[in-house]
């Protein structure tokens, strides 16, 4: 079962949304429950719990769609969020937030169905773990939770936003599993969560990933560039 809300203020639009999302669970065979609101202060007053992805129209009266994500983003921090806009300006906020797509209006049911299937199988990966060991213990840790990887010597800091596990193991040990989940090698130092960086500042070589400052070295400041400019793209439709 799949939890499904959509806030948008505009009627039509919302019943259009709801009717395509019918379409689509009915196409992929899933269930879902579906749940509406008309405005963000609706939906923060009753936010239900367990929302898998969550359709928000920046462009609303009084609290906008994205004041709402961020007020969501200060107690929930699993939720898919898809921003439906007819326009792009608030494209470059969309880390503070961590968008998951952006779907432009007038929406495109073939465009919908792209994308909300692709974020049901990231959903259904978010359930992956890893298995840690060294010689003193075993962790399994979802990889989504992971932020950041930090080697020092031949010990590895594995940090999430609630823990932090050590182990004596090196970074190869693990690099080689979490590159194929959206995760990069910032610097000799580093291996960071792309899905969780909170913004570049280019000019000091540095990420932020939950108030955290992780070093970039020059050498891969381009790649990465590169990478989280493919996770932007990949948000817009």
């Amino acid at each position: 079962m799949f939890y499904i809300v959509i806030c948008e203020d505009d009627i039509l639009q919302r019943e259009l949304l709801a009717g395509y999302l019918a379409r689509i669970f009915k196409y992929l065979e899933l269930e879902y429950e579906l749940i509406e609101f008309s405005s963000g202060e609706e939906l923060l007053s009753n936010y239900p719990d367990n929302i898998d992805i969550l359709f928000l129209d920046i462009q609303m009266d009084k609290l906008t769609g994205m004041n709402t994500a961020r007020k969501i983003r200060e107690f929930d921090s699993n939720v898919e969020i898809v921003f439906t806009t007819a326009i792009i300006d608030y494209i470059h906020e969309g880390y503070e937030v961590r968008a998951y797509r952006y779907l432009l209006k007038p929406l495109d049911y073939n465009c919908i169905l792209k994308h909300t299937n692709t974020c049901i199988n990231d959903l259904m990966d978010k359930k992956d773990t890893i298995v840690i060991k060294d010689r003193l213990q075993t962790a399994i840790i979802q990889i989504n939770d992971i932020l950041y990887i930090e080697v020092l010597r031949k010990e590895i800091t594995i940090y999430t936003k609630e823990d932090k596990y050590i182990f004596k193991i090196s970074m190869k040990s693990v690099e080689g599993t979490l590159v194929k989940k959206r995760f990069f090698r910032c610097h000799k130092s580093y291996l960071i969560n792309l899905r969780k960086v909170n913004s570049l500042r280019e000019k000091e070589s540095v990420v932020i990933i939950n108030n955290a400052e992780i070093p970039v070295s020059r050498y891969n400041l381009k790649s990465l560039k590169i990478n989280l400019a493919h996770i932007l793209g990949d948000i817009l439709c």
